[in-house]
């Protein structure tokens, strides 16, 4: 899986963007062509300044210039904000790739959501994040939606053109942990674990093997999770809706706790709450007297390998397996 990281633009970049929004498909939807070299570097070039209120970054990927990113405070530019009715706390982006043989391999999706994550919504004070991709885009309000955001409203751009603007919420309302209630939730148990299984190791083969008949087996070590550890075994509800799951359960090895899974329904991942299930894991094992986590990872799966290296997991040797795993484990003293 490619790398995408983000540096701050600089005024050498300045040859890039203009050549950039040359390219049809950025002048299209992202702005229009620019009239000279001299244009670009009297709109870009103050962005590089220390205290420019438009934060501008260079999109990287695997070590390769790629496109353009930017994040403004809406409380800055207070017409906008009165135009879409966005409240106090709200930062804007926009971005383009400007090499076209990075279109079309889920790489402005995976940028949305690192930036958001890790830029936006690390400042203070920022409650939510929203973008106006024109209508019309469908890639773009697509790689938005699996980014996180929602549609939230149509408004008119300065420019005439009808934008979708997409919100996502820096903590999403309604959302609370509680242990899981197997006599009720089994189904939603066994379905979570279903898509858990397919979307790491990208095949079902095996699936049911595992499961049992109708599920019956592992809805049994479920139960038998949820007795020995129920504090850490829960559910994650948005209001009246379950859309995540962790089980846990202590290791054979003393002052070990295993996490057997962590899962988000799709429409929920890309917003932070993985960090919400995996703190919350923490937490458990730590009041337990733990001193390290465990958990095995499919080696296909790099998205979830890279986010638990974030997170200061390391790798602890292959887990024998007919599909190939490995062991990640996490210090807690």
């Amino acid at each position: 899986m490619a790398s995408i990281t983000f540096r701050a633009l600089s005024i050498d970049d300045m040859q890039s963007i203009f050549l950039w929004l040359l390219r049809p498909h950025v002048c299209k939807w992202y702005a229009r062509a620019p009239a000279s070299f001299t244009e670009v570097v009297a709109k870009y070039g103050p962005r590089t300044l220390a205290d420019s209120p438009v934060r501008a970054y260079v999109i990287v990927v695997d070590g390769r210039d790629a496109g353009y990113i930017q994040a403004y405070s809406l409380d800055l530019f207070a017409d906008y904000a009165a135009r879409l009715g966005s409240g106090p706390g709200v930062t804007g982006i926009d971005l383009f790739l400007g090499e076209e043989l990075m279109l079309g391999w889920g790489l402005g999706t995976r940028a949305i959501r690192r930036f958001v994550e890790e830029v936006v919504f690390a400042g203070d004070g920022v409650t939510a994040c929203v973008a106006g991709p024109v209508e019309g885009n469908a890639a773009s309000i697509r790689a938005f939606g699996k980014a996180g955001f929602r549609r939230w409203k149509v408004v008119d751009n300065e420019r005439g053109e009808r934008e979708c603007v997409m919100r996502r919420e820096r903590v999403p309302t309604g959302l609370r942990l509680a242990p899981i209630d197997l006599a009720r939730d089994a189904a939603t148990c066994a379905a979570f674990h279903r898509d858990m299984y397919v979307a790491s190791f990208g095949t079902s083969e095996g699936l049911e093997e595992e499961m049992g008949p109708g599920g019956a087996l592992y809805l049994e070590q479920l139960g038998e999770r949820v007795a020995q550890l129920p504090e850490g075994n829960i559910h994650l509800w948005d209001g009246d809706c379950i859309v995540g799951q962790t089980e846990m359960r202590l290791y054979e090895d003393p002052g070990v706790g295993y996490v057997s899974l962590f899962y988000l329904a799709p429409d929920y991942r890309g917003q932070g709450l993985g960090r919400m299930l995996h703190n919350h894991a923490v937490k458990v094992f730590t009041e337990r007297g733990m001193d390290r986590m465990r958990l095995s990872v499919s080696t296909r799966n790099e998205q979830a390998i890279d986010f638990y290296r974030k997170l200061g997991w390391v790798g602890a040797g292959p887990r024998p397996h007919r599909l190939p795993m490995q062991f990640m484990e996490l210090a807690l003293r």
